[in-house]
């Protein structure tokens, strides 16, 4: 928990490179994940529907016995689906605490991140994400369990 208050406390220092803050919560088979993260949107549009971001993300994540720390780093695309709902994709690298959390063995420390993701504009300011995540080492070892959750992200644009 230190560890994440830490980085919470150094993301907050660079707030003003940033665009969003978001909080997330996600759960799976008695695995908890509370998440905080930045994201810096582009002003780059691909083939006219689609918007870049990149996101950097702290996450304490609780299991039975064990818990561990996530920083993450991903590119983002964002699509308008419509006003109000979007849709968003990303894959990236993430740095695990530890290579395991109760009996699940991730092999190493690096692991892969992939994310999906519908989301609602309430404001032009705030927003929620319903996300799927997936924690794998893509096999780049033999001890390969992976993680994966669902959440709910709620993000602050400035």
């Amino acid at each position: 928990m230190k560890k994440i208050i830490l980085v919470f406390f150094l993301l907050i220092g660079c707030l003003n490179a940033f665009d969003k803050v978001s909080l997330e919560y996600g759960y799976k088979n008695n695995i908890d994940v509370y998440g905080i993260a930045l994201q810096k949107d582009f002003d780059y549009k691909l083939f006219d529907i689609a918007k870049l971001a990149f996101d950097i993300s702290a996450q304490h994540i609780s299991g039975e016995d064990d818990s561990l720390t996530v920083i993450s780093a991903q590119p983002l695309i964002n699509i308008d689906l419509s006003k109000k709902i979007y849709f968003e994709a990303g894959v990236g690298g993430a740095y695990f605490s530890k290579d395991y959390l109760d009996h699940k063995k991730f092999g190493m420390h690096f692991q892969f991140k992939e994310s999906i993701g519908f989301g609602y504009r309430f404001t032009d300011n705030l927003e929620a994400t319903l996300k799927y995540n997936h924690y794998s080492n893509a096999d780049l070892d033999d001890d390969n369990a992976g993680l994966d959750f669902f959440g709910i992200k709620v993000a602050y644009k400035f």
